[in-house]
């Protein structure tokens, strides 16, 4: 995978992980969609987080400050 050059992007995915990580696949899901991500992204970044870019996961700090 290519690095991410869009950092507004990748803020909007990695605000979706800590979203899944505390209220589930199907919110994070629809926060995508609110900002436009493509369906096979959406899917990429929510099926598994052994396809993501290691840059989209969240350290457990980020999720805890999100608490």
């Amino acid at each position: 995978m290519q690095p991410r050059l869009n950092h507004q992007f990748a803020q909007v995915v990695e605000q979706a992980i800590v979203i899944e990580a505390l209220s589930g696949a199907a919110t994070a899901w629809a926060y995508l969609a609110a900002y436009g991500v493509p369906r096979d992204t959406i899917l990429r970044v929510l099926s598994t987080a052994s396809v993501r870019r290691k840059t989209d996961n969240p350290s457990s700090n980020a999720i805890e400050n999100c608490r």
